[in-house]
């Protein structure tokens, strides 16, 4: 297996404070679309909380870096170019 298991309290606590400056941090969202371990709507529900200024697409399980890394490596520096 190359991914470990991980402590699920810890992503289930995890909270978003807004402090000052949070929204001049430009941020990008990668759905990973046959993600198993986030479903689609709470993917959803953290693009609705927190939302960035591009979202992304990935036909990929939940490690685009394993599945499709070229893929991933593309989105990378599209959302790098977006930002600047």
């Amino acid at each position: 297996m190359v991914l470990r298991p991980a402590p699920l309290r810890a992503f289930q606590g995890a909270t978003f404070v807004k402090g000052p400056g949070c929204d001049s941090v430009r941020r990008v969202y990668i759905k990973t679309l046959q993600d198993r371990v986030i479903k689609q709507e709470q993917q959803d529900a953290m693009i609705r909380r927190w939302p960035p200024s591009q979202i992304f697409l990935s036909d990929t399980d939940h490690s685009p870096a394993f599945s499709n890394p070229r893929g991933l490596v593309r989105l990378l520096l599209q959302a790098a170019n977006g930002v600047n």
